[in-house]
């Protein structure tokens, strides 16, 4: 201010003070610019739709510290300008979306018209979603049904918790396909699709997903043999692997699947082994 760096919350401003607002405070817009460096796998694609296996690490859309080198840059350089106007200008031709470190598969909208008729039958949830996870311990019962409600968490911004008052209603379906007695692979699917949702889920009725350290609930018990693996693995074993939806045009019933990446291809493989 006038030349100075004002660093007193109690100043009071006075006539004809000059502000000038440093950079770092400016609001960030996000890149939309082509990049072709942006990995996925394209699993289909017509004048509609684009159905994509996204691997983990990659940003779905731009959001707080992610301006660029998002998955919407690396549809934009995919698709140029067949993409649909998005719900925001941001957010080209997405629909839905799954984590950063989350692996799997995405429907992606090319216009305007496939994107109503999608985000429709999600509104509705009318569209299959399925995941593998992979959860410390033994799940009993090894299958079931979750429902609570999801809302912000008080205490940490970053995270979602369940209530039992508010927030927004979350149902899981869950069943387990293997049990290694410290760890189990589960198979989820959403009737709703809340952030955070399975990790939320998992992690609330004490099975914590493998390598996901925003929700770790406790220290779980784990073979001393395959302990180091499993306390570095470095994101959580979550992977969207089934998606099921209407064709927004024809309305034929479409489906796609994905297998596991081969990041958890080996944790599947070192849990039967427990090595």
């Amino acid at each position: 201010m006038n030349g100075l760096v004002v660093t007193d919350a109690n100043y009071n401003l006075k006539m004809n003070d000059v502000i000038v607002v440093n950079d770092e405070f400016k609001e960030k817009r996000p890149d939309l610019s082509a990049d072709a460096e942006v990995p996925f796998e394209v699993v289909y694609e017509d004048d509609d739709v684009l159905v994509i296996n996204k691997p983990a690490g990659v940003v779905v859309h731009a959001g707080a510290g992610n301006f660029k080198h998002t998955l919407v840059n690396g549809l934009v350089h995919h698709c140029g300008n067949a993409l649909s106007s998005g719900s925001d200008q941001f957010r080209p031709g997405i629909v839905h979306r799954i984590d950063k470190d989350t692996s799997g598969i995405l429907v992606v909208a090319k216009n305007d018209y496939a994107h109503m008729k999608l985000a429709e039958q999600f509104a509705v949830h009318s569209i299959t979603r399925k995941y593998i996870c992979f959860c410390y311990s033994h799940f009993q019962p090894p299958c079931g049904r979750i429902e609570t409600f999801i809302t912000r968490d008080k205490h940490n911004r970053l995270k979602m918790s369940v209530s039992d008052l508010q927030g927004k209603k979350a149902v899981t379906i869950f069943k387990t396909l293997a049990d290694y007695g410290f760890a189990s692979k589960i198979e989820c699917e959403l009737k709703t699709g809340r952030t955070h949702q399975i990790r939320v889920h998992m992690s609330n009725s004490g099975h914590s997903l493998i390598g996901d350290a925003l929700y770790k609930a406790k220290n779980y018990s784990v073979p001393k043999e395959i302990a180091d693996y499993i306390n570095h693995f470095p994101r959580q074993a979550l992977h969207a692997f089934f998606l099921r939806f209407k064709h927004p045009r024809t309305e034929n019933d479409m489906e796609f699947s994905a297998s596991l990446p081969p990041d958890l291809a080996e944790l599947e493989e070192r849990l039967s082994t427990k090595r």
